[in-house]
């Protein structure tokens, strides 16, 4: 049986790949990492509640976002490829969806979850930020940095494209 516990952060800290070092667990950057946790677990409550083409594309955005946090440890990669395909992403659920107005969240189950996981997603960006805003020096460097906040403010547009256009097609759109 693998054991998961190492029992190295039972005093309050742990390792952060980003910084190749041990930090207090609530570090800026730990925050980050485990917003990033929580919205790759909503995308997969999503993923679950989805079909289809929806469904595989939940899944590549759970991938991406497991390579965002692995590039500022300079483990995996991210490029303008990704945000160019996050905007082929918007492009295609937009396609046909006339916004009449504010959009309220909700519709079924899929729509409202890949939501739910947009809103979770634009907190990891908020977070990225104010790590790169205090200075943080991560292993990837400053541009990986600044390009990982534009992938995760890409991907809530996605995923409020993805969002809104799973609700029009089931006719559930609702405006404020």
């Amino acid at each position: 049986m693998a054991r998961i516990y190492t029992r190295t952060g039972d005093e309050g800290d742990t390792y952060c790949a980003a910084l190749g070092t041990r930090v207090p667990k609530d570090h800026v950057l730990i925050e980050f990492m485990g917003t990033l946790d929580e919205a790759n677990s909503l995308l997969g409550i999503a993923a679950a509640n989805c079909e289809g083409e929806v469904k595989g594309s939940l899944e590549d955005l759970q991938r991406l976002l497991f390579r965002v946090g692995f590039s500022l440890g300079g483990f995996a990669d991210i490029s303008e490829a990704d945000v160019e395909s996050l905007e082929e992403i918007v492009d295609a659920y937009m396609a046909g969806v006339e916004l009449k107005g504010f959009v309220i969240p909700g519709g079924d189950m899929c729509s409202s979850y890949i939501h739910l996981a947009r809103t979770v997603v634009r907190r990891a960006e908020r977070r990225l930020v104010s790590a790169y805003r205090s200075g943080v020096s991560v292993k990837a460097g400053e541009d990986k940095l600044k390009l990982a906040i534009k992938v995760l403010n890409r991907m809530s547009d996605a995923l409020y494209a993805m969002a809104v256009g799973v609700q029009a097609r089931k006719g559930g759109l609702k405006y404020l």
